[in-house]
């Protein structure tokens, strides 16, 4: 009896506290320019996730690129975001783009876009790439990828 006592016990403190589903990754919301000046642009954008578990956990950022007008001009570089349990959270993607460099790599095709830009008043930008859930040894990416027109008015 012991023997059973203590292995349901076992069983029981496992499944309470496996992940049961791992966190959601709703959508990318807020897509917006936060600040321009004459040699940097700074983008800022919301991913909103869902975590449904008790236990916690970290999110990196990997590689997730930014498009202005289908150019890539950079990536967002950030540190590990902690996960809360059993609650929806938010987690800022903010990368800052050089001008200079947007211009260098790409003449030709950023002409065609600074003609939109004051023909239309408008941007659009995409966010590409993986944010990484951890906890333990258990790892799960999420494809990002997300397009918005923001107005620069």
């Amino acid at each position: 009896m012991k023997k059973f006592l203590l292995l349901s016990t076992i069983i029981i403190s496992i499944t309470s506290c496996s992940i049961s589903k791992q966190p959601k990754f709703k959508y990318v919301d807020n897509i917006m320019v936060k600040n321009i000046s004459v040699r940097n642009i700074t983008l800022k954008a919301d991913a909103v996730f869902n975590n449904p578990n008790h236990l916690k956990g970290k999110l990196s950022i990997e590689d997730v690129h930014i498009f202005v007008d289908n150019i890539d001009v950079g990536t967002i570089s950030a540190q590990e975001f902690d996960v809360p349990s059993k609650n929806e959270f938010i987690i800022p993607l903010e990368g800052t783009v050089s001008l200079s460099k947007v211009y260098k790599d790409n003449k030709n095709s950023i002409l065609g876009s600074v003609l939109k830009v004051i023909q239309t008043d408008s941007l659009s930008i995409q966010y590409k790439g993986i944010i990484r859930y951890h906890l333990g040894n258990f790892s799960y990416p999420y494809a990002i990828d997300k397009t918005q027109d923001i107005s620069i008015k």
